[in-house]
């Protein structure tokens, strides 16, 4: 089985959530959940998926005020 890992856009190095079991896309946010079943949301949006390599690629969405 491969799971997924998601990364930030730009950023190297560690994965905001590693082993994604599911993955639910709601507007700008993004529901994560590892194979643990810890859950992971983040206001983002999905720039790149790498299949061969198994990565999601995220960019973080800021509202109009600039907040995450």
């Amino acid at each position: 089985m491969c799971l997924a890992n998601i990364h930030q856009s730009g950023r190297a190095g560690k994965p905001l959530v590693k082993s994604v079991a599911y993955l639910r896309i709601n507007g700008n946010r993004i529901v994560a959940e590892s194979l643990t079943g810890e859950t992971e949301v983040m206001q983002a949006k999905i720039k790149e998926i790498d299949f061969m390599n198994s990565d999601i690629i995220v960019e973080e969405v800021t509202d109009k005020t600039g907040k995450t």
